[in-house]
């Protein structure tokens, strides 16, 4: 068993609006038993003490990604990368998919994630034409960066039946050229003949990728995460498993797809809640609508430059309303993806409508992503108490193709982690990995900022302070999964998990929060990552 362990020697950023700073921190049996001075704390500890000098570096609550793909970030480690920062042209996706082909067999399905056609030489998507000149005999797909586009080349495409006489999904579309043919773009439910034809995962595979995704985000000082879409039973068992031979690796809330797994929960009695203080599960959801990168976003005013396209609405209206009032009266809290005005209004009139019907003392609506937004929607928010998870790092990559998708105008309330505050309305910090970067400290300069990769700024009245990003990290995404008392702040009682970064972080300029590494994350007060040559003070 470990001795207690104290930790001084530099600002500690506990998040706890009672004592939100402090000399010193003191650990026993994984839990916090004391904070305050650094005699205090020792005094809590007794005599005999490991010790953590911080040495002016900051420690603040394990960070709390509210959504993200844990699993997608472990699978997506052995992808090709074609984002922003890896890629800037369709030739570029070419030769890293060329160069992959030239490594395996004929026949080998290759992976690449993230690109954005905003951020491409060329300013549109690649097409399977593009593809099949890179790789002709293996089938090939590529992930837009939102994770709701993807390009197939044609193996891929006739491996998943999609032809010329295929027609749309209710819920999708396949792109098509002049003569009605494939372009190999497909968009939301038409790439799923896709990734069917890929084969699903094996539970041993989950397990691995959890693994590997789960140690990338304590890199970053993130100790609990939502894992944002659990669908087949093989992805519960890989988190079970782990889990039962105590090496999950992260603090884990469970996003239960509804369509997917309701029912069986509902059978067995199991709600939102069910679990220890590793493993939960979580909110039910749904997918309202698509995304704005891929123009699927349901909103209440066209896209610009395309007069017929709102987006999708992924579910009808009527259906959500269903959906949502089912999951409610089992005892659910709700988690519904919504991006576009529309659709969170929507979203918004399910929830009002199930909580008249079932009232609940705090049902702790949460809307995903919650992205589009005016003032209607936002007081709508604030009257029903619903707790926004947007995504804090979308602008510092996507700014430009959100302004060639809306306009400036329509992204004024995008995030709006200020309005949120102002308005009393708990948002909790999200990086969607690996949609996006799994390091929250993008996210925090991008709250901070609001300026995307190219230091560009776009609204920013909706800047917040280094504190108030951190709690949007902390002590808000607690709140949203239930947990503001056993995480999210530093203070007696409390889980011990907590990230130390390598400075002080009031004295690293806004523009350069995004590149401050963390030196140590600890997880019931044991260190579960040290940052090579970091030291433990």
């Amino acid at each position: 068993m470990h001795r207690p362990l104290l930790i001084h020697g530099g600002p500690i950023l506990t998040m706890d609006s009672a004592r939100p700073r402090a000399e010193a921190i003191g650990i026993a049996l994984g839990r916090i038993v004391a904070v305050g001075t650094r005699d205090e704390v020792r005094r809590w500890l007794g005599p005999h003490f490991e010790e953590i000098d911080l040495r002016g570096r900051t420690a603040t609550p394990g960070l709390y990604d509210a959504h993200a793909h844990v699993m997608g970030v472990g699978f997506a480690a052995g992808d090709l990368d074609v984002s922003a920062g890896a890629v800037t042209s369709i030739r570029e996706i070419g030769e890293l998919v060329r160069r992959r082909a030239q490594a395996t067999a004929p026949g080998t399905w290759i992976i690449g994630r993230g690109y954005d056609q905003a951020h491409l030489a060329e300013q549109r998507h690649p097409t399977r034409h593009d593809l099949d000149a890179a790789a002709p005999d293996h089938p090939v797909a590529i992930w837009r960066m939102c994770h709701h586009i993807m390009v197939a080349n044609s193996a891929a495409l006739r491996l998943a039946g999609i032809s010329q006489a295929s027609p749309d999904p209710k819920d999708g579309t396949i792109d098509r050229d002049a003569h009605g043919e494939p372009t190999g773009v497909l968009r939301e439910a038409a790439t799923e003949p896709v990734t069917a034809a890929m084969g699903l995962p094996s539970e041993d595979a989950i397990v691995e990728a959890l693994r590997i995704g789960g140690e990338t985000f304590r890199r970053f000082g993130v100790t609990s995460v939502a894992e944002a879409g659990i669908r087949r039973p093989e992805e519960l068992r890989a988190h079970q498993r782990l889990w039962q031979a105590g090496s999950l690796p992260l603090r884990t809330w469970l996003m239960m797809i509804i369509d997917d797994t309701l029912d069986a929960l509902v059978a067995l009695g199991v709600s939102t809640g069910f679990g220890d203080e590793w493993l939960r599960i979580g909110n039910a959801k749904l997918f309202a609508d698509g995304s704005i990168g891929g123009r699927t976003a349901r909103m209440s005013q066209p896209y610009e430059g395309e007069p017929d396209n709102r987006g999708i609405l992924m579910i009808p209206a009527e259906e959500i309303r269903a959906k949502v009032l089912r999951a409610h009266r089992a005892g659910f809290q709700l988690g519904i993806h919504a991006i576009g005005d529309a659709a969170i209004a929507h979203v918004l009139d399910a929830y009002e409508a199930a909580q008249r019907q079932a009232p609940r003392a705090d049902p702790r609506f949460r809307i995903e992503h919650c992205s589009i937004l005016d003032e209607d929607l936002i007081e709508r928010i604030r009257r029903l108490k619903v707790v926004p998870i947007p995504g804090t790092t979308f602008l510092h990559d996507m700014r430009p193709v959100y302004l060639q998708n809306l306009g400036e105008q329509r992204i004024r309330y995008a995030y709006a982690m200020r309005t949120f505050a102002d308005r009393g309305i708990v948002a909790a910090a999200s990086s969607d990995a690996p949609v996006s970067t799994p390091n929250p400290m993008v996210g925090i300069q991008t709250m901070v900022t609001r300026k995307d990769r190219h230091g560009e700024e776009i609204w920013p009245e909706e800047r917040i302070t280094l504190e108030e990003a951190l709690a949007a990290y902390t002590r808000n995404a607690a709140y949203a999964s239930f947990a503001e008392r056993e995480k999210g702040i530093l203070a007696p009682g409390m889980l011990a998990d907590i990230a130390i970064f390598e400075t002080d972080l009031d004295q690293v300029p806004p523009d350069e929060l995004g590149n401050v590494r963390c030196d140590m994350t600890l997880m019931a007060g044991s260190v579960v990552h040290e940052r090579a040559g970091a030291g433990a003070g």
